[in-house]
């Protein structure tokens, strides 16, 4: 026979849970809310607790497009804590989605703290709060109501349900001053015509004022889509130009190069620029070279190879780089494999190798059918000569195969060294210049585009901005020209 439980362990048990102190939130007396707010799509939304909050205590903002009944059926906009606040920061007014107030009663309102996370926190003793929500629908209806809560998260009922509507209006900027840059564009288009009516008049035959007709669309395009943007860029580069005040900036001279020249990562970023550049280049290159040797042969499943090997280059080049991302995280597959843990992307010398391998994957594609389709223009008669006068392997490639390619390599090398060196989604996607160890300086993985992504778009420096692309453009102009005269790359095509 089984027996029951002594009554004196069921006496101590109780007395043990009435000791228990019942923990419960501050109650909310009454809510107010008001759609006539200082800022456009804005709420302001007072609420009176029935005694001072004590530490713990907690309120979500609920709202709703709806009526509701209880906190299932809204969308909590923001949450206020009770606790110290000695060691908190107070933004001051507009720092927040949710500029809060509160009040201990005696008619003072002052911001609330911040934790470490954002959320608000105001100090015990608190009988009233007061917050500026933002995001609210513009010219609709919307409920509110505060939801408590105590020390030990367990929710009290929902407060009553208040309405109110967003009635400021969008107070937008006055229009930007176009005239100068229709003026610029008419001058340009205007410059053409009376160019193109000059070369129409001087052409006698009708052939050739045909070709002016021709010639003309394209010339226009590419005078306001491409040598317009140059220009203005160039003139932006000697302003003060910033996100703060675009379209009101004051010449400055020469100070934004003075600034290009002189930053603490000039030299650094341009040296890896140059690195990634020339490495990338004669990686394409030579792979690219050597895969099209391989598959000029008889070799079985020739048109397989090449629809393999020519994946990299047509799979949209971002996937690729998030592909390789993958790979190269800390617990990626280059680890597991491996059974290494290296962070490969957070320590500069491993990241820039990595960028370099993921940008020559996705280069050597193209380099390989440039060459493949220059091979076989090749007449294979001179292979055969050669082979009959005892000619080598390595000396046909070297004087018969080289110079014969080089009307293709030489040019395509060129337009493969200016791509790279402006190639930003690799970089950007990969590591987005990082690691940083140099605080307002390049990356350890950026060049020069990224870096000027970064000065134009995350500090807003527009003027200082031009004035790197405008140091890019002369840097690959420069190397443009030498290289054609070296190589006789013009010559080479024709």
């Amino acid at each position: 026979m089984r027996r029951g439980i002594p009554l004196i362990v069921v006496m101590a048990l109780v007395m043990i849970l009435l000791a228990i102190p019942v923990v419960q939130a501050t109650a909310v007396s009454k809510v107010e809310a008001s759609g006539q707010s200082s800022s456009y799509r804005n709420i302001n939304l007072t609420w009176e607790l029935a005694g001072p909050a004590v530490e713990g205590d907690g309120f979500h903002i609920m709202f709703s497009k709806s009526p509701f009944a209880n906190a299932s059926n809204a969308t909590l906009h923001s949450t206020v804590f009770t606790g110290p606040t000695t060691a908190l920061a107070q933004p001051v007014l507009g720092e927040w989605y949710d500029d809060c107030q509160s009040s201990t009663g005696d008619g003072d309102w002052v911001m609330v703290f911040r934790g470490e996370n954002g959320s608000a926190v105001v100090p015990a003793g608190t009988v009233a709060i007061q917050c500026d929500l933002t995001g609210m629908p513009a010219g609709e209806e919307v409920f509110l109501a505060i939801w408590s809560f105590d020390s030990h998260l367990i929710s009290d009922d929902l407060s009553e349900v208040v309405t109110a509507t967003s009635t400021a209006v969008d107070e937008l900027p006055p229009d930007a001053d176009t005239r100068p840059v229709w003026f610029a564009i008419g001058s340009i288009a205007l410059s053409l015509v009376v160019l193109l009516a000059v070369l129409g008049w001087k052409e006698r035959t009708a052939q050739g004022r045909s070709a002016m007709l021709y010639v003309a669309p394209a010339l226009m395009a590419l005078a306001l889509l491409t040598f317009y943007p140059v220009g203005y860029g160039i003139v932006l580069s000697f302003t003060d130009a910033n996100q703060s005040a675009l379209g009101e900036q004051s010449f400055n001279g020469l100070d934004n190069y003075v600034e290009v020249f002189g930053s603490a990562g000039f030299l650094r970023v341009l040296g890896f620029t140059l690195l990634w550049t020339v490495v990338n280049v004669f990686a394409h290159v030579g792979i690219g070279l050597a895969l099209a040797m391989a598959l000029q042969g008889r070799v079985k499943g020739k048109v397989a190879y090449r629809t393999i090997l020519l994946l990299p280059w047509a799979i949209p080049s971002y996937i690729t780089v998030l592909i390789w991302r993958g790979i190269f995280q800390y617990d990626g597959l280059f680890n597991g494999l491996l059974g290494t843990q290296i962070d490969i992307l957070g320590l500069p010398v491993p990241a820039a190798a990595a960028v370099i391998v993921v940008n020559i994957w996705l280069g050597f594609p193209f380099m390989m059918m440039v060459i493949s389709g220059a091979l076989q223009t090749i007449p294979g008669d001179i292979y055969e000569a050669a082979e009959v006068d005892g000619v080598s392997t390595v000396s046909q490639f070297r004087h018969l195969t080289l110079p014969m390619l080089k009307p293709a390599i030489v040019p395509v090398a060129l337009l493969g060294f200016i791509w790279t060196f402006n190639m930003f989604n690799v970089i950007y996607l990969m590591t987005d210049g990082g690691p940083n160890l140099w605080f307002g300086e390049p990356g350890s993985t950026d060049i020069l585009i990224t870096y000027v992504y970064d000065v134009a778009f995350r500090r807003g420096l527009y003027g200082v901005a031009a004035a790197w692309s405008v140091v890019i453009f002369l840097i690959l102009l420069w190397f443009s020209a030498t290289y054609m005269k070296k190589t006789n790359a013009t010559g080479a095509v024709v």
